[in-house]
Formats: structure tokens, sequence, C-alpha cells
């Protein structure tokens, strides 16, 4: 019986490890991995917010692809209040959750992601605001 339930016991120990945030590839503020950045991009207008964690911890970036005739980008600080879903506020201001969702967010172009954006506030823009996807490249 045993060796019947090995197979399926493997593959949950596998399934309960696995995850887009291990405490410790994902050091910046468990959320992104040291060296790399995070980049939650929306559309309808286009506009990005960017994570990167660097060796004096976590920095951003506000991505406006909406206004002028250019790609502004503006660096900035953040702030987070609570992890997973991780709670944040920029300098920019930026302000919205995080969420870890393992498969669970498909962006513009049908890829699947592991983390969904949900903002509250974007600068020079109102609500209501929609949910997207976020992505370690």
């Amino acid at each position: 019986m045993l060796a019947k339930l090995r197979p399926v016991l493997l593959t949950a120990t596998l399934l309960a490890v696995s995850g887009p945030a291990l405490a410790a590839d994902y050091a910046c503020e468990g959320i992104v991995p040291v060296g790399q950045k995070m980049i939650c991009s929306g559309f309808e207008p286009n506009w990005a917010v960017e994570f990167t964690c660097g060796g004096s911890g976590l920095t951003t970036n506000f991505i406006d692809a909406f206004s002028g005739a250019g790609i502004q980008t503006t660096p900035g600080t953040v702030t987070f209040s609570s992890a997973d879903p991780w709670t944040f506020e920029t300098s920019h201001p930026v302000k919205g959750t995080i969420a870890a969702t393992p498969g669970g967010c498909t962006d513009e172009s049908d890829a699947v992601r592991d983390f969904t954006f949900t903002p509250t506030a974007a600068p020079g823009l109102s609500g209501p605001f929609f949910s997207f996807c976020c992505r370690v490249p």
C-alpha cells in the first residue's frame, strides 16, 4: 500500500514547496529576487510600475507610456505595509496590492504569470482600476 502512495506523496510534496515566491529566492520584501526586476504592466492606457531588488534594497520606477511623445521613466521609492498580498505605496504615487497567484494571471499577450497587481492609485489616472499581471523577466 505504501509503495502505491509514494508517487502521490512525492507529487504532493513537490507541489507544496513549489510556487512563485520561495523566501530564499525572493529576498526583497519576499517578492523580487536579488539582482532582478518585477514589472507590473498596465494597459488601456499603457503604464507600468517596476520593482528592482539591488544591493540597497527595493527601488521602483513608474513607466509612463500614455502621456507625451515618448516613454518616460521616473525613479522613486516604495514602502510595503503587508506581504502576500503585498500592499504598497510608491513615491510616484502608485498604490495597490500584488498577490501571488501561481499560473493565475493571463496578460494581454496570453502569457501566464504568477503575480496579479490590483492598483488603487496611479499618477494621472482615475479609477476604476483593473487588475493586471506582474512578471519577473
